[in-house]
Formats: C-alpha cells, structure tokens, sequence
C-alpha cells in the first residue's frame, strides 16, 4: 500500500479554483422545468466530469433541472459561460418570473432573440451598460466575468451597504483589488465576507477572467445549499484540490457547513471559520484516492471523492530566442536546462552531448543546411527521465544586400559620384559591378564610383555576387540636362548722380572650369573662384549692360543691367553762422565737393575762396552794422551751380566802462578817480572826465586824481567809440 504523509497543518485560507462559461444552445443547453414544476431527473450521467472538482456541484444542479448538458452527453465544464447564459441560469435557479411585453432595455437585445426574457427579468442584478450618450447595451455573447457573478450573487440575495461588516477587507484578501471596476469593489466584498465567491490560492481575485460552467454550477450550488434549500442531502461540502502533481506534494481545501466535522480518508482535520487546508507529501509516484467527508450531529452527511497522479517531470529546457528561418548558414542557440531532481542533467542537441555550464545555461553554434534544419534538444536526468523540445530553422541563403544611396532623377552635371553599401549573411567580401565595371569594395561593404553621364536618359546598372553565385541587383536613371554657365552679378542702383559704376559678379559652371565673361562685348577677367569686377564710365541718362557668360559647349547664359546717370551739382555745406553778432568781423566755413568734377570754383559774395585738397574752406568776413546777406555760390566744369544763403545781423555794442570804487562821503580833500574800458570793435575808445579827455594806458585802464568840494562832487565818465557808441557813468561824492 502506498504510503501517505501529512505535511502540514490547516491553515486559515480557502481558494474556489477559477471559473468559466455555460453551454451556448438556445433553448435546449439550460433546461429549468425542474425548477418550474418539471420532474427531477435521478440518473443523469456524464461522460467528461468524472471526478472534475465541481462533480458534486454539478450533478446536484443537473438533477434539479437548472442545468444539463450537451447532446452527446458531456458537459464540459471547463467551458466559458456567456453573459445571456448566466442571466438563464439565475432566472431558473431562482425562479423568476419571466413575464411579457416588457419594452426591450437594451438595444443589443431585441424580443426576437432567445435570451430577451431572461436578461430582463435580471437586469437589476445582471445589469447592462449605461455609456454618457446614446443607448444602453447589454453585451449578452461576451463572458460573463467573476465580478459580474459575484455582484449578481449579492444583489439577488438582497445584501445591501450595510451588511459590509469591513469595507477595507478587500486590501487583506486580494492583492489584485486595482483590477476590480471601482464601482464595484463592496459588491465584491460582501460576496468574499459572505462566502458567495472566494478568491484563489495566491491571494488573487482575478475579476475580469471568464467565469466556467463548472463555477457557476459550484457557486449556484452553494447559494441554495447555504439558502438552506437543501439541507435534507446534508452538510455543504465544497472540496478542491489539483489533479497531478510532480513534486509529489499537494494541498486538499475546501470549507464545509457550520458544525459539520470534517475528515480527510478518514482523518479529521481542523476546521477555522468553515474552512479547513491540509497539506500531503506522496512518497512514489502513481494514482492516488482523497475522500473528503463533511458529518453534521445529526448524523447527515456529505462526501466528496477526488484522485490526484503524481508523476515525476523530466528536465525542463528553457530554448532561448531561436528564429524559424535564417539567412545566414549559421545560428547560435541558447537556453538553460534544469532539473528538480539533478544539479546537473545531461544535454544533446541532435545526438551530439552540449557542454552546460554549472547553473544550467548553454550556448551552441549550429550549421545550417539550405532548407529545412531539425533541432532536437533532448535532457536526461540521474534518473532517466527525459524531456525533448524540437525546433525547426529554415536557411534560405539569399543574395547580396545591396544599398545604393541618393541618386538624383536628373542632374545638370556630367560627371556623378554613387556611394553604396553590400553585406552578405554568408560572405563578407561579396563582389560588386557598375555597369560592368568591377568597383574597389572596402572592408565594411562600402564602395564608390564616378561615372560620366551622356547627355539624356543614364541608366546604371547596379549587380552584387556573392561567393554562391547569388546576385542583387539595382537600376538607378538619372537625366543629364547640360545647361549653361549660372551668371550672377551683384545688384545695382536703378540710378545714380555717380559717373562711375564698379559690377561684381560670379559665374560657376557645372562642367566648365573656366567659362567666359563678358560685359558689352568687352570680355572680363575671370577669377580662380569664378568672381569677376568691371568698372565703368556712365553716360548722362539711361546705361545699359549685357553679362554674357560662355562655357567650353557653347551654352551661354546673359544677365541685363540698367541705371540712370543723373548728373547733379556740388555738394556745398555751410557750418552754421550765428543770427546775430556784435563783432564786426565772422568766420565762416564749410566744405564743397562733386562726385564726378574734381575742378571746382566757389564764391562769397563774388568773392572767390580756395578749398583745400579736400574740399574744406575757412573764409573771414568783415560786416557791416545791420542786416549782412552772405551767399556762397558752387560751380562745377559741367556748370552744375548749388548755393548756400546765410544772413547775420551785425549789432554794434556800445564800449563796456568800468569804474573802480568811489565812496559816497569823505572827508578828504582829493581822491584818485580810476578805471578801465573796452571795445569789441575799437582798441582805442576814448574816455571823458566831466569832458576832459584822460590818457588810457597800453590794456585801456585810467587814473586821475581830483579835488573835492565841500558838499556834494559830481564826476561824469563818458567813453565813445570809432562807430560813434558811448557809454556814461555817474559817480557822486560827498565831501563832508
């Protein structure tokens, strides 16, 4: 007898194994007259549940009417279940009134279809979706998903808000909680806090994965059982444990009715909060028997019988990225090889042992073939066992890669140069031809050429050969249109009062180095670079220029100028003059200049001036009293004539008397009268003491002695100059 060892002790947790979808007939796959009214049918029998986790559950349904199966007498339960199909099954196992003359809710829905009854009278529980605009849907041939199920079960029960003992449970059960529709994350809670729904055994909710015919079959199962609908057959008891296993270890859990005592092949195992979860170790490998009974006092009970095979798994190999076809004769493969049983299992890739490195990874250079090339990769174990994983690489030896870059469709030069590149999978130096011509290829597959062009079409013919004898070839065409020289000549003034004009210019020719220049006939000398500079003379009114540029074919190209010559007169400028001035001479100054007459003559006043070399002057004049009309007059050889006016108002001064301090009162008898005179426009004023004429010494200063009266000494001073001004100061003195 095979040997059983307990492994460890229950834990808390208990994990419903996934779901997935009803059977898709309409009309004939989900039967319900049971549920109606029909007769309960005994011996139903399947040929695929055998001892599927969910037999009991299923044929417990299936004997009730609210489920059946397929015309061939399976029921496949790992199918997924559509949403219209669940709606079905809610409205049979909880015998809703289907009624008639509903208006249609959902404009996916219509009263043809054969779910249209069903989805109606569900959807409060089953419900659609409601988008901002336009009109509801239902989605009835999409899966139903855990979370769908699980807010239908809630709200068909009639739990509500306030039957959530913990609206944080979520976060400590289900580590996938950001997955749940926010909107319904406490339907979700309350169905995990009442038991209608559980997650899975790594602590994942899963709530958009599809729900199966097995799971809506358990889920069903347990609402009724749990409605006490059913406590006649016994105690709830839900069991679930894997089919195989390759360690030979392996969990049996499930949870079962309030009080009911719990055994595992006849050993009790602890039950925490209904549920309970033991853990097995199998010591050889085989078919092995579970029965799970689940005993209420009163002596009712219910068993579940599952099998498990444990079978030992070869090694695993782990191919990494290998192609299915390849253009090269050779590939490296690589991957790693492991074993549960064996730190170092064996590798052979076609027969041929590989060498695996201490953690288990290999990497090997393969061969290729033309055609078809068959990998096996076989590992092998200490015990023998063995795993094989076989792939299949095409070689397709293809030609050269031959890239050839930008090649204009048309070009106004005769000679071009093409740069390409080749590369070959399987020849790193493959040959390559222009027109025929064997080209230079350097060692990273680039090449050059320069070809001459013929005037029109050119079609060059591109050919790459590997060491197979596989060509590539590429057809460039490309237009030569010979034009002629680009004549460029720098921009002129449409006029001009200058008789002298300097042209700049460039001409550049595609394929003349050197081509000709010329300007009214006269030909030009023409750069290294192509530049060029001519001057002229202008005539007096319109000049007009032809550029005719000329290269070694005969093709010409001209350029046009034209300019006015507009002769004026000289430049005079004037330095500004003051309006008035009490001087009877001025100085006056300015500058004259022509652009085209270098002879020029200039007058003030008819009286001529001599520039200097660069046209500046500086010419004294003597004024007369009053208004002064200054007109300076240019002429040129072409006798162009500009005119300066400039008109001064000589004011002349009277002379300027100082008299040096005389007090008012005295007791002396004689006093020294003293003072000083000036004049702009006179070195020589005269001074007058009470009319008698005083001497002035040599900077116009005066001095005399008088003597004084008792009482009161008036001294008159009185200065005149050459143009008949004077000034008189009084002076009186007390003599006391």
């Amino acid at each position: 007898m095979r040997v059983w060892k307990k492994m460890l002790l229950s834990v808390l947790a208990v994990c419903l194994v996934p779901f997935a979808p009803l059977a898709r007939a309409e009309g004939n796959v989900l039967q319900n007259q049971a549920v109606n009214g029909g007769t309960v049918n005994q011996n139903i029998v399947f040929v695929d549940v055998g001892s599927h986790w969910a037999n009991d559950a299923i044929y417990d349904m299936a004997r009730k009417g609210i489920i059946s199966g397929y015309d061939d007498a399976s029921f496949k339960p790992e199918n997924a279940i559509t949403r219209e199909e669940f709606a079905k099954l809610i409205a049979a196992t909880f015998s809703l009134d289907l009624g008639t003359g509903v208006a249609p809710t959902f404009s996916d829905v219509q009263k043809d279809r054969w779910s249209y009854s069903y989805i109606e009278v569900t959807k409060d529980y089953l419900t659609g979706y409601y988008p901002p605009k336009g009109q509801a849907f239902f989605s009835p041939e999409t899966n139903a998903t855990r979370e769908d199920v699980a807010v239908a079960l809630v709200k068909i029960l009639g739990y509500g808000p306030d039957d959530l003992v913990n609206s944080g449970s979520l976060s400590w059960r289900f580590t996938d909680v950001e997955e749940i529709s926010f909107g319904l994350r406490d339907y979700v809670a309350l169905a995990a806090e009442n038991q209608l729904i559980s997650g899975y055994e790594d602590r994942t909710f899963r709530p958009q994965n599809p729900i199966t015919r097995a799971e809506v079959a358990t889920l069903l199962y347990k609402v009724i059982k749990s409605s006490a609908q059913d406590q006649a057959d016994g105690p709830k008891l839900e069991v679930s444990m894997p089919e195989k296993t390759t360690t030979g270890t392996f969990y049996v859990s499930g949870s079962a009715s309030k009080g009911a005592k719990v055994t595992i092949n006849g050993k009790a195992v602890e039950m925490v909060n209904g549920t309970f979860k033991e853990g097995f170790v199998l010591e050889e490998e085989g078919e092995f028997h579970v029965t799970v009974t689940a005993k209420l006092s009163s002596g009712t009970a219910n068993v579940v019988r599952k099998q498990i095979t444990y079978k030992v798994d070869g090694p695993e190999i782990k191919l990494y990225s290998i192609p299915e076809s390849s253009e090269k004769d050779s590939i490296t493969v690589s991957g790693k090889v492991t074993d549960k049983t064996d730190d170092k299992p064996l590798l052979y890739l076609n027969g041929e042992k590989q060498y695996v490195d201490w953690d288990g990874e290999f990497n090997t250079r393969v061969n290729l073939q033309e055609g078809d090339n068959t990998l096996t990769f076989k590992a092998v174990n200490k015990n023998d066992k063995t795993t094989e994983v076989v792939k299949v690489v095409r070689f397709n030896a293809g030609g050269p890669v031959l890239k050839i870059s930008n090649v204009p469709e048309s070009t106004k030069t005769s000679r071009l140069t093409i740069n390409g590149n080749v590369t070959d999978a399987n020849d790193d130096n493959p040959d390559v031809y222009v027109n025929g011509y064997k080209v230079y290829v350097s060692w990273d597959g680039s090449f050059s050429h320069t070809i001459t062009l013929d005037s029109g079409e050119n079609a060059i013919t591109f050919k790459a050969e590997n060491s197979i004898g596989k060509v590539s070839t590429v057809v460039k065409k490309v237009v030569f249109e010979s034009g002629g020289p680009v004549l460029k000549v720098n921009s002129v003034p449409e006029s001009t009062s200058t008789s002298r004009l300097t042209f700049n210019g460039n001409v550049t020719d595609a394929n003349d180095d050197n081509p000709d220049v010329y300007v009214n006939g006269y030909k030009l000398y023409v750069s290294w670079d192509g530049s060029f500079s001519h001057t002229v003379t202008l005539a007096s009114g319109e000049n007009e220029f032809t550029f005719k540029a000329e290269n070694n074919i005969g093709k010409v190209s001209t350029v046009v100028k034209k300019i006015v010559f507009e002769s004026g007169g000289p430049e005079l400028k004037v330095d500004e003059t003051p309006a008035t001035v009490n001087s009877s001479s001025l100085s006056i100054s300015g500058t004259v200049k022509d652009k085209n007459n270098e002879d020029l003559t200039l007058y003030l006043n008819n009286e001529k001036l001599y520039p200097d070399w660069n046209g500046k002057f500086t010419h004294k004049v003597k004024l007369a009293e009053g208004e002064n009309i200054l007109t300076l007059k240019a002429t040129n050889e072409s006798g162009k004539v500009s005119t300066v006016n400039r008109t001064v108002v000589f004011s002349v001064p009277a002379p300027e008397l100082v008299i040096d301090y005389l007090p008012q009162r005295t007791t002396l008898k004689r006093l020294t009268l003293s003072g000083s005179v000036k004049d702009k426009n006179d070195s020589d004023p005269k001074v007058y003491l009470n009319d008698s004429l005083l001497n002035l010494n040599w900077n116009n200063a005066f001095s005399r002695e008088v003597t004084l009266n008792k009482g009161e000494n008036v001294f008159v001073i009185l200065s005149t100059n050459k143009l008949g001004k004077s000034t008189t100061v009084t002076k009186t003195v007390y003599q006391d």
